[in-house]
């Protein structure tokens, strides 16, 4: 008998390699113009820079962030990134001074035991595994962000939005109930309104 999460686990393979098979420039070219599809989404949402952004470290192929934050750095905008606490995610204060530690995945993280609460953020910029143009995302298959943003409701802070290599559309994905939506998705080619 299958498991009804087969199809799931197939894409997210396949996607995870696709985006490990970039190069050094081409994930450099794809950070790059993350930047400029960051500052059209927030002349989209037609409001103010946010203060607070979650971010993340690049892992396994993810697009990488690391120029947005030098962008959130240099205007004044703290960051922070996520830390696991058991199945859920915390956030803590990321700068230029923060103090590493890995996590039981070997993912760094800040070592510091001071969180700022999610609902305190006014963004939280996600990593994809994949993604449709109906706002379908597919993660690595933890759950860590879908049980720490279960109970946000659309109309709420923080803003999630999913940050993707073009590569990694799909047509449509399979969504589970679980899954929590998000507001946008940012490729280094287009936004994607949801």
């Amino acid at each position: 008998m299958t498991s009804h999460l087969d199809p799931r686990q197939t894409l997210r393979r396949q996607l995870r390699q696709a985006r490990r098979s970039l190069s050094e420039s081409e994930q450099f070219a794809a950070a790059s113009a993350l930047v400029s599809r960051y500052l059209e989404l927030i002349e989209q949402l037609s409001s103010s820079s946010p203060k607070r952004v979650a971010l993340y470290l690049s892992n396994d192929g993810e697009i990488s962030p690391h120029l947005l934050c030098e962008h959130f750095w240099q205007h004044q905008i703290e960051t922070y990134l996520p830390v696991v606490q058991g199945k859920e995610l915390a956030f803590a204060r990321y700068t230029k001074e923060t103090a590493w530690k890995e996590n039981q995945f070997g993912i760094k993280e800040p070592a510091t035991s001071e969180y700022l609460p999610s609902h305190c953020l006014d963004m939280v910029l996600l990593p994809l595994v994949g993604f449709d143009a109906n706002g379908g995302r597919l993660g690595m298959g933890g759950g860590f962000y879908d049980r720490t943003f279960a109970n946000k409701r659309a109309d709420q802070t923080p803003l999630l939005i999913g940050l993707a290599h073009s590569c990694q559309e799909v047509k449509s994905l399979p969504v589970e109930g679980w899954d929590v939506p998000l507001q946008a998705i940012v490729t280094p080619n287009k936004v994607i309104s949801v």
